[in-house]
C-alpha cells in the first residue's frame, strides 16, 4: 500500500505556508511514493532470497530396510509369540547426497545474475523517475518565467495599443499601424495561452509523479538562476558512469557464472560421491550388530565433458566481448550528452547577448520616440516583437540545457 504519510504531512504544511517544494524535496516525495519501485524492491529481495535457495545443503534421508512382514506381521495375526530378534538385520540409516564439486559456487553466481539483472529493472526505474521528475520540476519553473514574460509583453503591448489609437485619432499614424498592433497583441496572447496548457498539464503530470491527489495547490520553489556551461570534468563523469552502471554490473556477474559453471564442468571428472549413507545393522541370533557405511562414486570413463567445456569456454567469450561493448556504450551516452550540453550551453550565450543587443536597441528608440526625435511606432513594435522572440529563444535554451543536464546526471549517477 501506497505510503500517505508525507503527502499528509505535505498537504498540512502547504496549508500552513510551507516553504516551496524544492527539486529535492519533489525528488524525495515520488521515490517514497513509488509502487513501481517498491514492486521492484520485492523483485530484489527475491533474487536474494533465491540465491539462498539455490545453495541451500540438501536434507538427509531417514532409511529404514529389511523389515520382514514374517517376524513382524505374521506372529501376530497368527497369535504366536514372536521370536528372539523379531527386528534380526533391520538397517537404519541417515543417507545424505553432498553437492557435486563447484556445484554450490555455480549456482551461487547464477543467483547474483538474477540479483543483478532485477537490480538493473530497480535502478533503471529509480533513475528514470528522479530524471522525470526534474525535468517536470524544471519545465514549470520555465514556463512560469515564460508566462511572466508573456503578461509583461501583453502589458507592453496594450500601452503600445492605446498610443497607436491615440495617434490614429489625432492622424498621426494609419488604421493599418493600428491593425497590426492588434495582431502582434493576439499573437502573444495566443501564445501565453498556449504556454498556460503546456504548464497546466506539467503540473497535472508532476502530481501523478509524486503521488499527491489532484488538484493539489502546491507552490514550486524558483529554480536557481545558475549558468549554464558545458561540464568540464568529462573522463570523470565517464568514469563514473561505467562503475556505477548496474547494466554494466551484470554483464560482469555473466561472465562469473560462465567462469564457475566452467570451473564445475572441470571438477565434476573428479570422483565425488553422489550419496553418502551410513547405517546401524541390529545384531541377530548369529550376528552381532554393526554400522555400515554405502557410498557410490561415478567414474569419468565415458564422458570427459569436453563439448561442455567448449560450450562454456565460447560463452565466455561472448560475455566478454558483450562487457566490452557495453562499457564503450556507456561511455558513448555520456559523451553525446556532454556535447549536447555543450551545445545548449554555448546557444544560450549567444541567445544571451542577442537578447542584450535587441534590449539596448528598444531602450535607443523609446528615448528617442520620448523625445519626439521619432515618430515611427511601428518600430518600436517590431523590435519589441523581435525582443520577445529572442527572450523566449533564450528561456527555451535554458530549459534545453538544463534538460540536457539531467540526463547527463541520469546516466552518470546510474546508468541506463
Amino acid at each position: 500500500t501506497m505510503n500517505f504519510l508525507p503527502v499528509l504531512l505535505l498537504l498540512a504544511s502547504d496549508g500552513a505556508g510551507a516553504a516551496p517544494l524544492t527539486e529535492a524535496r519533489a525528488v524525495e516525495l515520488a521515490l517514497q511514493n513509488s509502487p513501481l519501485l517498491k514492486a521492484r524492491a520485492h523483485e530484489v529481495d527475491e533474487a536474494r532470497s533465491l540465491t539462498e535457495v539455490a545453495t541451500q545443503l540438501s536434507n538427509p534421508q531417514l532409511r529404514v530396510s529389511r523389515l520382514r512382514s514374517d517376524r513382524l506381521l505374521d506372529p501376530a495375526i497368527d497369535r504366536r509369540s514372536y521370536g528372539h530378534h523379531p527386528f534380526e538385520d533391520v538397517s537404519v540409516g541417515v543417507r545424505w547426497s553432498p553437492p557435486g564439486l563447484g556445484q554450490r559456487s555455480a549456482r551461487a553466481a547464477e543467483g547474483r545474475v538474477r540479483e543483478a539483472d532485477v537490480a538493473v529493472d530497480l535502478d533503471r526505474a529509480k533513475r528514470e523517475l528522479v530524471a522525470r521528475v526534474r525535468r517536470l520540476h524544471a519545465t514549470i519553473g520555465n514556463l512560469d518565467a515564460q508566462i511572466a514574460l508573456g503578461q509583461e509583453t501583453i502589458e507592453q503591448r496594450d500601452k503600445l495599443r492605446t498610443l497607436i489609437r491615440q495617434r490614429v485619432e489625432q492622424q498621426a499614424a494609419t488604421r493599418l499601424d493600428l491593425a497590426l498592433a492588434e495582431v502582434d497583441y493576439l499573437d502573444v496572447f495566443t501564445g501565453l495561452a498556449e504556454i498556460q496548457v503546456r504548464r497546466r498539464l506539467a503540473y497535472d503530470e508532476l502530481l501523478i509523479q509524486l503521488g499527491l491527489p489532484p488538484e493539489t495547490k502546491l507552490e514550486l520553489a524558483a529554480p536557481p538562476t545558475e549558468t549554464c556551461s558545458p561540464s568540464p570534468e568529462g573522463a570523470a563523469l565517464v568514469e563514473r558512469a561505467q562503475k556505477g552502471s548496474p547494466r554494466l554490473q551484470l554483464f560482469a556477474a555473466r561472465l562469473r557464472a560462465s567462469d564457475a559453471e566452467r570451473s564445475q564442468r572441470w571438477l565434476s571428472l573428479l570422483p565425488w560421491p553422489d550419496f553418502l549413507e551410513l547405517s546401524y545393522v541390529l545384531a541377530g541370533d548369529n550376528d552381532p550388530s554393526y554400522f555400515r557405511l554405502d557410498l557410490a562414486l561415478p567414474l569419468p570413463l565415458l564422458d570427459w565433458k569436453g563439448p561442455d567445456r567448449r560450450a562454456l569456454s565460447a560463452r565466455r567469450a561472448g560475455r566478454l566481448e558483450e562487457l566490452r561493448a557495453e562499457d564503450q556504450q556507456v561511455a558513448d551516452r555520456v559523451r553525446q550528452a556532454l556535447a549536447e550540453q555543450a551545445e545548449q550551453a554555448a546557444l544560450v550565450q549567444r541567445s544571451r547577448q542577442v537578447a542584450a543587443a535587441v534590449d539596448e536597441g528598444l531602450s535607443h528608440v523609446r528615448k528617442a520616440l520620448e523625445s519626439g526625435e521619432t515618430s515611427n511606432l511601428v518600430q518600436v513594435e517590431q523590435i519589441q516583437t523581435r525582443l520577445l522572440a529572442v527572450r523566449r529563444a533564450r528561456l527555451r535554451a535554458q530549459l534545453e540545457c538544463k534538460l540536457r543536464q539531467i540526463e547527463v546526471d541520469r546516466l552518470v549517477s546510474g546508468g541506463s
